[in-house]
């Protein structure tokens, strides 16, 4: 005789209770042959015939996880997964690329410190100011076409770059490539966050490399930079970032899934209204031109003079329209940024904490770039081979640190993040133009990318299984939004900062002293992110092989309702009411 829905769950969840000691009881079939998960068969019995108890009968299932629904096959799977990786290494590649040529580019085309600056600037700042607006257009149109119509726009204008014939052109062009990279970041956050819905390893390793692209972008980006410049020269890195992502483009066109924010049924005509109707335009423009004037003041007031008139104007107009931001985002009933995002305590402090370590992340890297080119006098291949070794152990990280996310409380990773931030900055500031490079360039790539790729790691596991799944994309887009006018904003304050020092008697003795001031406004930025980590609360996150197995870490509840299809088809059709 069968048992109804509410006595399986109930037996479930008992079963679980008593742990694997507990031996499942026998229970008939269930109707139209479906089996309740718990039966005692020939398979759940040992070769002795006695009954296997439950926990071990559902350890046999694979710990891995199972491949989501909206993959063909593994080849898909994980070539989405490398196609979502470069979505968000995008806008970092580029900065690494150019970062290492912004010497040869500079003289070529006559540019100031300041323009030099914008060249890998612009594009974080456009990345981030344009990235919700897009991310509510990827959602209402389609994240499909939204992000191979972005990989496609950024291997255009890459190309476009490479036939750069003054500054303006530069900057602006690279300002329309950080555009590029926001079309096709939120698309990627949102298909990925539901198609691994379920916490297991399979989620794990994929967000592990998903999360590896920040960090990991910029150094790649140097390497294939400063080969192609070395055989050719600068305007080659572009050509092949264009070709790169041309490739990338036709292979999006099989990899990436159609799965929707939108029912599958509304028609295109309904959804580009409700996209008039919501779009928050007026949040968009603000956030655009907040940011940009209050970057462009900081970048440009060192040489036009902090009291010229437009510096100050630019700076006050700026400050005033993100204050006015923040003000219409609780107003507007569709904001970009909505307020309750904040209210997860854990969620805002861990951006609080993560955010100063990029931003100390990238303008150091800009600046031991420089450096290398000209303290050193080193070429950009040399450069490259220089940064090789922060590539390498930056992937090696990455595999521990998306293996020790169940294991290692999660906030003493945040901890350690934060330390080799501070310690590999510190080294910086200490060496001279002629150091040795294994005594402190070496060990400071080391120490960054642990830095890098921990925080990572940890915030982006955070929001895509802490947070509810409605969250997801959103909690994503405003991440990877404020860590690029992060980026934008550490790369302005540390020019302002440079270009002051090197007008000063001092510098003209000592050529290390800006290097020395960029350095420490890193020093700075990652000093800050130990202010909030007292207020993380944090423990493990993903699922060990063992808890993988129930199909949750977080109840045993939840477990329970998963033995019992019957109770879970009751729970299905709740939802669809």
């Amino acid at each position: 005789m069968t048992e109804s829905p509410e006595k399986q769950a109930a037996s479930a969840k008992s079963i679980l209770a008593d742990g694997d000691e507990a031996k499942a009881r026998p229970t008939s079939r269930l109707r139209d042959g479906e089996s309740d998960g718990v039966t005692t068969s020939p398979d759940s019995r040992g070769h002795d015939g006695r009954e296997i108890p439950a926990g071990k009968l559902m350890s046999s299932k694979p710990a891995f996880g199972e491949r989501p629904a909206c993959f063909k096959n593994t080849w898909q799977e994980v070539a989405f997964v490398f196609q979502a990786t470069n979505a968000t290494a995008a806008s970092s590649f580029f900065q690494g690329a150019s970062a290492i040529i912004t010497a040869s580019i500079g003289r070529d085309l006559g540019m100031s410190q300041g323009e030099i600056t914008w060249i890998t600037a612009s594009t974080a700042l456009t990345a981030g100011a344009f990235q919700l607006g897009l991310g509510q257009l990827a959602d209402l149109l389609g994240r499909r076409i939204i992000f191979i119509t972005g990989m496609a726009s950024f291997s255009a204008f890459a190309l476009l770059v490479a036939f750069a014939q003054n500054p303006f052109w530069m900057d602006v062009v690279c300002g329309i490539l950080g555009v590029c990279t926001a079309m096709v970041v939120p698309p990627a956050i949102g298909i990925m966050g539901a198609a691994y819905e379920q916490p297991s390893k399979r989620k794990n390793l994929a967000f592990s490399a998903f999360s590896a692209g920040n960090p990991l972008g910029f150094v790649f980006g140097s390497i294939l930079s400063g080969i192609a410049t070395k055989i050719f020269n600068w305007r080659a890195a572009y050509i092949l970032i264009a070709i790169l992502w041309a490739i990338f483009t036709v292979m999006a066109i099989w990899t990436i899934p159609k799965v929707e924010a939108y029912p599958p049924q509304q028609p295109f005509r309904d959804r580009l209204k409700t996209f008039v109707r919501t779009f928050d335009s007026v949040g968009t423009v603000l956030t655009i031109f907040g940011t940009g004037l209050l970057t462009a003041s900081i970048t440009l007031g060192p040489t036009d003079g902090w009291k010229a008139a437009h510096i100050i104007a630019m700076l006050i107009i700026g400050m005033v329209l993100l204050v006015i931001f923040v003000f219409w985002e609780r107003v507007y009933p569709h904001p970009l940024m909505p307020p309750h995002i904040w209210k997860d305590r854990n969620f805002t402090f861990i951006i609080l904490t993560c955010l100063p370590g990029y931003m100390a992340f990238i303008s150091a890297q800009f600046w031991l770039s420089f450096f290398m080119q000209e303290a050193q006098n080193l070429s950009p291949l040399d450069v490259a081979v220089h940064l090789l070794p922060q590539a390498i152990a930056g992937l090696i990280y990455n595999i521990i640190a998306g293996s020790v996310l169940h294991r290692i409380n999660n906030t003493l990773l945040l901890v350690l993040g934060s330390v080799a931030y501070i310690m590999a900055n510190v080294l910086l500031t200490l060496m001279k133009p002629d150091s040795l490079y294994w005594a402190f360039v070496f060990p400071s790539l080391i120490l960054s990318v642990v830095g890098a790729d921990f925080h990572f790691n940890v915030v982006n596991m955070y929001v895509m299984q802490s947070l509810p799944s409605h969250q997801q994309a959103l909690a994503g887009g405003i991440l990877n939004t404020l860590f690029r006018l992060g980026a934008a904003v550490a790369l302005g304050a540390s020019t302002a900062v440079f270009v002051s020092a090197k007008g000063t008697p001092e510098a003209m003795t000592d050529p290390m002293i800006p290097y020395k001031q960029a350095f420490q406004v890193s020093i700075g930025l990652s000093a800050a992110s130990f202010l909030f980590l007292p207020f993380v609360r944090l423990g493990t996150q993903g699922h060990s092989p063992r808890d993988a197995d129930v199909g949750t870490r977080d109840s045993k509840e939840e477990g329970a309702v998963a033995l019992a299809p019957a109770a879970l088809s009751v729970e299905s059709t709740d939802e669809n009411r």
